[in-house]
């Protein structure tokens, strides 16, 4: 299966441009309840921001972080992407290998949607360990 084959009929994810505050960065996160959001410029990925971006962050900066923009705390070198005409193994093997969970998916170099690594629980109880890893998408 393609990559493009898994966000056919997904729903969407938000996206945010470099000048969104960090704070409200964070209230999209918390509304739309991911932990990363892909920021985007006239459909060009330009960065990632993670929960962990703005945690680190927030350790060094403390309260002067919520009003700068996100570009300032955001990844945007060496992005972990990967292109429409992949296959969801090769999709799953970046995740593993670069270690990150969101996985920006791009075709003609446009941003056209994100697989994200989650974990599927068992059923009745939440404290039980995961039963496997799975792969979702999400389109902008």
């Amino acid at each position: 299966m393609l990559v493009r084959d898994i966000l056919d009929g997904i729903e969407s994810f938000p996206t945010i441009v470099t000048d969104v505050t960090v704070r409200e960065a964070a209230r999209v996160m918390q509304e739309s309840d991911v932990r990363a959001i892909p920021v985007v410029e006239n459909d060009k990925l330009v960065g990632i921001i993670t929960d962990w971006d703005i945690v680190d962050a927030f350790a060094t900066e403390g309260d002067s972080l919520a009003d700068r923009p996100v570009s300032a705390i955001m990844t945007s070198e060496n992005l972990s992407t990967i292109n429409a005409d992949r296959t969801a193994a090769e999709a799953a093997g970046t995740l593993r290998h670069n270690r990150v969970h969101h996985l920006p998916v791009l075709e003609d170099d446009k941003y056209v949607g994100v697989l994200c690594l989650g974990l599927e629980w068992s059923e009745g109880d939440m404290l039980a360990p995961p039963v496997r890893p799975v792969l979702t998408a999400r389109r902008p």
